[in-house]
């Protein structure tokens, strides 16, 4: 077969990047790619961990500029220095064939750059760039081949990284809409120990299962459907109960309620404070130790048992509560408070046990981690959660067992 070669002169002021992409399928010119990795068993060069170990330091957890995580991009891939990334995968659950993609800004195609068979649960690790220590060939995403010759290192925004995965799991990460920027912050125990508790990684890591799990679930078409047509929700509600609708019939803002007239939102401000719940703002996941949960501004919290067994089973509305109010809402408005013939509390926490039976979530089993097991680390001894459902649960009332996201 004739080859084809196609030559790509980048010219800088300190470099020339010389790149040839071919079609050749012929033996004598057989491309010479990257070694799939397992990141299971790398060598010490690369510096592999697992995060969140149980007897991990807390002060770990707790340094924002080590452990963060958008919900939307749970497998990692950070440019450190000019010559290296770090990989990490905030996931109680690992992931089979994993692909990073490189693209360069220099260069319009995204070529295969790492590759991992294997990449298990909470694992952090580093690699330096194939691209700075020599001439290496690398597969585009048509399958065609690429040379790129060494090039000394990369700036800020000359090299971008995605990832790509046949992994089920992946898929499921990939559905998620939500864009919050996740951290644990030790300053609301600091600030007030009376009201907040330290947390650990035992902790930080059923939050991160959890937090995983809701951003799934408000990301998913079921539960935008539903939000967007509350109104329609609350009359079915109603229908099934054979009664009028109770309070208000559709979600309204944060103004006083005054003899039962609310500041109903219009279909374009409801879609509007959709976007709130799934926009990029930063959360600071934090937990409580008193009477009450709290939640607003940049965090919300939660109590331990939540952390560890009731998100299990299912029992998010305190979380749904405390993340309206992170999201800017107040108990003036349904979509914080419970009242007013039910909101966005009972209609989350219906939505989210109806996706437990489903088995519609990332992670449905409290076996991935154990956590309600490991009395060392908690506050008081748990057994493992059990989840059921209501038959009268609404949405397995009207979906009998459909709607799962395919």
């Amino acid at each position: 077969m004739k080859n084809i070669y196609f030559y790509f002169l980048v010219f800088t002021i300190c470099s020339c990047l010389f790149i040839r992409c071919s079609d050749n399928d012929s033996s004598d010119d057989k491309p010479n790619y990257q070694v799939a990795m397992d990141a299971d068993n790398l060598p010490k060069g690369n510096e592999p961990i697992t995060m969140f170990e149980d007897d991990e330091s807390p002060t770990k957890m707790y340094d924002n500029q080590n452990r963060w995580f958008r919900v939307n991009q749970l497998m990692q891939v950070i440019q450190k220095g000019k010559d290296s990334v770090q990989v990490s995968l905030y996931s109680p659950v690992g992931l089979k064939d994993v692909k990073v993609y490189a693209k360069l800004s220099s260069y319009d195609k995204r070529f295969l750059i790492y590759e991992f068979t294997n990449v298990p649960a909470f694992h952090r690790s580093f690699h330096q760039l194939p691209l700075v220590n020599g001439k290496h060939d690398y597969k585009l995403e048509n399958g065609k081949a690429v040379t790129i010759d060494k090039i000394g290192g990369f700036n800020s925004g000359e090299i971008e990284f995605s990832v790509e995965s046949t992994d089920t799991l992946f898929a499921k990460f990939k559905k998620i809409k939500s864009k919050r920027l996740v951290l644990f912050s030790d300053q609301y125990h600091i600030a007030d120990p009376e009201k907040f508790l330290p947390m650990n990684p035992v902790l930080a890591k059923e939050a991160i299962a959890m937090i995983i799990n809701f951003s799934y679930a408000i990301s998913h078409p079921l539960y935008y459907d539903t939000f967007i047509n509350f109104d329609r929700y609350k009359r079915e509600q109603a229908a099934a109960n054979g009664t009028d609708v109770n309070g208000a019939l559709n979600w309204h803002g944060n103004d006083k309620d005054i003899d039962g007239v609310y500041d109903y939102l219009t279909k374009a401000q409801i879609e509007q404070v959709y976007n709130t719940y799934i926009d990029s703002r930063t959360l600071h996941m934090a937990m409580v130790g008193g009477e009450n949960a709290w939640g607003g501004g940049d965090f919300a919290s939660h109590w331990e048992s939540d952390y560890i067994s009731e998100h299990w089973k299912g029992e998010m509305s305190v979380w749904s509560h405390e993340y309206s109010h992170h999201s800017g809402y107040s108990h003036s408005s349904n979509l914080a408070y419970s009242g007013q013939g039910g909101g966005q509390q009972e209609m989350l926490k219906e939505f989210y046990q109806y996706l437990i039976y489903l088995k519609d979530l990332p992670f449905n089993d409290p076996d991935i981690l154990k956590g309600y097991t490991k009395i060392k680390y908690l506050n008081r001894i748990y057994v493992k959660p059990i989840f059921t459902i209501n038959p009268k649960n609404p949405f397995l009332v009207k979906y009998k067992g459909d709607g799962k996201w395919k």
